[in-house]
């Protein structure tokens, strides 16, 4: 499974987890260069995204179509994806989009990777829901309060961890990280006693109810994500489940968050 560094810079693992990696990427709506390193071929492929969009591909064999191509025959790598980190080149259309997903399918098939588990999509409220202009959808007032509430105890349970001091490091790098693919999560800050706090609510007001759910639940993923290193993944997974407490249902039927009942079971950490 992929794993953080210590300020959650970057992820990293095998070939089997980069499914799961760009997963996190385009979820999160992450910056950064995704590095694949083939020992056997002697090959290094990277993949450049932009708010979690493939925008730029380098490799040291051909062009991006033929690089994602030949990705489709490796058969293992180390992966790593570094946040931040990023080119001014052309964007890529979105063709390559879809042949990234027809690569990680052919490795699927082959046994070499293993897919994200993704959940149903929530169903909409449609009570208090206000409409804007354009016909995107606010959140619910309950709905909000709901993922405030959440990312409150998720953080608290991350300076439970690592004491509040580093807690203070800790959640600063988490919330600029998620700031640049959110803007208006901007408006979110660091309280004295070390978890996020809304200071002004008004930014958040005008994203859509999905961008809002999007960056809730890449906040309590990158923070599950900054403890797997120190506590393994699945005391990780354990403490946020520990954390929302009762809010874990509603969460799940929100789609900001599911338990892993494979990694709770699994006697690895």
């Amino acid at each position: 499974m992929p794993q953080t560094s210590i300020f959650s810079t970057s992820w990293q693992g095998s070939l089997a987890d980069l499914a799961n990696i760009i997963h996190q990427i385009k979820r999160s709506r992450a910056f950064g260069r995704l590095t694949l390193r083939n020992t056997e071929r002697l090959s290094v492929v990277h993949l450049y995204f932009r708010a979690g969009k493939l925008i730029h591909i380098v490799g040291n064999r051909g062009d991006a179509r033929t690089i994602l191509i030949g990705l489709q025959e490796w058969q293992r790598a180390f992966v790593r994806f570094d946040r931040i980190t990023t080119t001014v080149d052309a964007v890529l259309s979105d063709d390559y989009e879809q042949l990234l997903s027809e690569t990680l399918s052919r490795l699927h098939q082959r046994g070499l990777v293993a897919m994200p588990y993704l959940p149903d999509v929530p169903r909409v409220i449609e009570s208090d829901l206000v409409a804007k202009a354009d016909v995107k959808q606010l959140i619910t007032p309950l709905e909000w309060r709901l993922l405030v509430e959440a990312v409150r105890r998720v953080s608290l349970a991350v300076a439970h961890l690592v004491g509040p001091q580093e807690a203070f490091n800790v959640l600063r790098d988490i919330l600029d990280d998620c700031s640049s693919a959110f803007p208006a999560f901007a408006s979110l800050k660091i309280a004295p006693s070390g978890y996020l706090q809304v200071m002004d609510r008004s930014p958040l007001d005008h994203m859509s109810r999905q961008e809002l759910i999007e960056g809730f639940a890449a906040l309590i993923t990158t923070c599950q994500l900054f403890c797997a290193p120190i506590i393994g993944e699945r005391e990780a997974h354990r403490i946020i489940i520990h954390a929302l407490r009762d809010l874990g249902p509603a969460l799940v039927n929100l789609g900001v968050f599911r338990i892993d009942n494979q990694l709770l079971s699994s006697r690895s950490l």
